[in-house]
Order: C-alpha cells, then structure tokens, then sequence
C-alpha cells in the first residue's frame, strides 16, 4: 500500500485522544478569552474585525497555492459582503472577490449540511473565472491526479491521488463518514477541533478537484469547527499554515501514507490553536484602536484620519517604515508644506511618535498615551 485511500481500513484513522488533550484545553480556555473580548463589541465593530481576520485568510489561503491579491482589494470585497457602511463597492479584481465571496459563504452558511452539491458550490465560487477550470465540477479524465515537483524530466512525485473514476463512490463515502461524525469523549470543542484535522486529511487524500483542492479543504477545515461549536469561528487556519508552509506538506505527505495518524493530529492541533492566539492578537489590536480614536478623533482632520486609516490597516508595527513625509503625500496627494504641518500637529498632540532625524525622520502611531 503507498497511499492510505488503497487501504481497506479507510478512512479508520487511529490517534492517541491523550495527547491532544492539552490542546483541546487550552484552546477552550483561549477561545473562551476571545468571545468574551468580542461580546461588548458593537455591531459595526464586530464586523469590521471579522473581516481584519478572514481578510487574512483569503490572502494567505491564496499565497499558499502561489497566488497574490492585494489586501485592499481582498479587503472591499470581505466589506461589500458584509454589509459594512462605506464598502459598497466589490474589488474589480474578481479572483479577490471569488476568495473573499468564499470566506464570507463559509461563515455565513456554516449550518448547511456536508453535501455534494455543497462541495460542488465552493469550487463554483472559487473557479468561476479561472479559464481551463472545470467550476463546479469534479474532475474527470484518464490521467493520474499527482502532486508533484521538479522540472521535466526530473519529477518527483509527492502524492498519487484516487482515479477519478473513483470518485463518484468515494465522494458519497466522505460526506457519509463527515455527517454521522460524533466523538462524545473529548466534548463539543474537543469533536470540532478532531473532526476539523481529520476532515482537511480526508478531502486532501480524495483532491477531487482539477485545482483549488488545498483552498477548499482549508475553507472545510474552518466550516467543521463553525459547525460543531454552533458559531463562527474567525480564525486564520491559512496564515498559520504558511509560517511553516513546508512542515505541513510533510505532515500531510506522511499522513496520506499511514493511518496512524498521531504526528497529524498534534500537528494540526497546533496549527488551529496558533490561529486561535493570532485571532486573539488581532482583537486587542482592535481594542488599541477603539481606545487611539476615542481619543484622537475630534482633533484630526481628514487627511490625517486617511494616513492613520492606512497604517493601522496593515496591523500593529506593520507599516514598514514608518509613515513618513513622502508617504503622506502619496496617500493624501497634497503638498509638502501641508504634510510636514499636519505630521508636526500628530506629534504634538501625542497621536504619532516621531522616530529618526533629518531626512530619515519617520512617524509611527503612539497607541499608549
């Protein structure tokens, strides 16, 4: 046997429950944390961090299968589609709007149960304006679905998906095993978190589509956990993965060679409890920033609040750089004289830190006062 799928015992995963325990817990107590940071929040607010972190994983989940979309058209697309004032307006890019409209239909439409034609839908969304792709479709065709690296000649092949002429059965047979799911002895968090590993194993191992196999089974990894906790779950399972990008192709890879799946399970565990904290960082951000405005907002003007608008956007000290003089004006289109004056009225008013001197002088957000 090379693969798990040729195996008879397929798909009888075999795990040790006691060493994810740990984990099961302290994701517990941190997603405890992050929903009691969260129920204060008014609506608009919510909204506005939900889509800070699903924003991520549309640009990460893409990034992993080497495609890159700007944050700000990724990020109007997420706003359109939920109903944020001022975000009227979907991105022209439509591969951003297709990952964006998925996000959004996972979290959304968590409660819709596994199908068939539910599998079919998200390719639909995700592929429909990739030409050559099937959308919507399984694949079909005589030729072996591998995944491989190398250039011709030299290819070495990583993983040799089912026939597809298996598939038909073996589709029926993934979503009959996803549905009737229960696992009592790790409770209701506990069950998600396994089935939500096991589940991105299973449909990884089946890749039963032409293209997008790793996005959605990323996006079904998210919809398990929604799902079994009867809530959203706004987490980042992408951003995760691509800190260690290689590491997972290599759990995968071994995992799809042996139903003993121990190194998997703690693995994936790992990787949705790291999203977890990254969820949790990006609230307090949002709290740092409810508090900087609360502050602030009656004593700066309009180009100002665009120039902070876009540095907090790319998150806590992600503005590379700084903002500086030439920064603001490319942001504002207004005049030197205009930016070094109102630059000067942030720092005086304790809103920016002036960082450097002469013509490395840099400003960054002062989120402590």
């Amino acid at each position: 046997m090379d693969y798990i799928w040729q195996s008879e015992m397929f798909p009888k995963f075999e795990f040790s429950k006691q060493k994810i325990i740990p984990i099961i817990q302290k994701f517990a107590h941190d997603l405890g944390e992050f929903n009691g940071m969260v129920i204060g929040f008014p609506q608009e607010l919510k909204l506005n961090l939900f889509a800070e972190i699903l924003v991520s994983e549309a640009i990460e989940t893409s990034g992993i299968e080497g495609e890159y979309f700007s944050r700000d058209d990724v990020m109007s697309s997420l706003k359109a589609n939920l109903g944020i004032k001022n975000y009227h307006e979907k991105s022209r890019n439509k591969k951003a709007n297709a990952i964006a409209h998925l996000m959004i239909e996972i979290q959304k439409n968590y409660q819709i149960p596994m199908s068939e034609e539910l599998l079919l839908r998200w390719h639909h969304i995700l592929m429909e304006n990739e030409k050559g792709i099937s959308a919507g479709k399984f694949r079909k065709g005589t030729e072996p679905m591998q995944v491989v690296s190398g250039k011709f000649g030299d290819f070495t092949i990583h993983y040799e998906a089912p026939s597809s002429k298996d598939l038909p059965k073996m589709i029926v047979e993934f979503v009959r095993w996803y549905n009737n799911f229960v696992d009592v002895d790790l409770g209701k968090i506990g069950e998600g978190i396994v089935l939500s590993a096991l589940a991105h194993l299973y449909f990884e191992t089946l890749h039963p589509f032409e293209d997008g196999n790793g996005r959605i089974g990323r996006a079904l990894a998210e919809k398990t956990l929604s799902e079994k906790f009867d809530a959203p779950i706004y987490i980042s399972i992408s951003k995760s993965i691509q800190k260690d990008k290689q590491r997972y192709y290599n759990e995968l890879k071994t995992a799809q060679r042996n139903l003993h799946i121990d190194s998997w399970m703690r693995y994936f565990c790992h990787i949705l409890q790291d999203a977890l904290l990254d969820s949790k960082k990006v609230v307090l951000f949002t709290l740092k920033k409810t508090a900087f405005f609360d502050l602030y907002q009656h004593q700066v003007n309009e180009r100002q609040l665009k120039a902070i608008n876009k540095m907090m956007e790319m998150g806590e000290n992600s503005f590379i750089g700084g903002m500086s003089s030439k920064k603001y004006i490319s942001i504002n289109k207004t005049s030197k004289a205009t930016a070094t004056r109102d630059l000067q009225h942030l720092v005086e008013i304790g809103a920016f830190l002036k960082m450097g001197n002469g013509r490395s002088v840099a400003y960054e957000i002062n989120y402590e006062k």
